[in-house]
């Protein structure tokens, strides 16, 4: 366990693998699996970032109530549900917020505590925790940049920080092309 280090360059090899292989991952997952929550007109998304969730994880909700601030920075965020077993009963708040009519307000009024009922329907729950299992992510919110390397969340929570690192991330890549 834990992560083979390049010492000369700087560089993590362990994550490096890992981010192909959740992008490779993601790029699997259709949006038909997804809550997406994108800028709005005349704000155009620049970037967009992934985020396994957890409707009672307090670091999620807080995540949450920044997305218009995320919107507004050009940030579209796609959330991917993964109820963690130390939240009981979030895995059936996951199933109400995606068998309800409006996915995103359902969405928001449950990461502001809002009960969102019991509705039932088939759904990608499971298959999303399992993929969040299988890619290593044991915790949420896990905020993964569009090359699925993982942010931190001392930058990740803070839309200004978030927007500068993907901005830095994505003329890294301009300038490696």
């Amino acid at each position: 366990d834990g992560s083979a280090f390049d010492v000369a360059n700087q560089r993590d090899l362990t994550q490096e693998s890992r981010a192909k292989v959740r992008k490779l991952a993601l790029e699997k997952i259709g949006p038909d699996k997804r809550i997406v929550f994108a800028p709005k007109a005349p704000v155009k998304a620049k970037h967009t970032v992934t985020v396994f969730t957890d409707i009672d994880c307090p670091f999620c909700r807080r995540f949450h109530e920044q997305i218009a601030q995320y919107n507004a920075k050009g940030i579209a965020v796609d959330y991917l549900f993964y109820p963690l077993s130390i939240h009981p009963g979030a895995d059936k708040k996951a199933q109400a917020v995606w068998c309800s009519k409006d996915r995103t307000e359902a969405f928001t009024a449950a990461m502001s505590g809002k009960d969102p009922g019991t509705a039932t329907c088939p759904n990608p729950i499971n298959e999303l925790a399992s993929l969040a299992q299988s890619l290593g992510i044991n915790a949420t919110p896990t905020i993964l940049g569009p090359d699925g390397k993982q942010i931190p969340g001392q930058i990740a929570m803070s839309p200004d920080l978030l927007a500068a690192e993907l901005d830095r991330q994505s003329a890294a890549l301009a300038a490696k092309n």
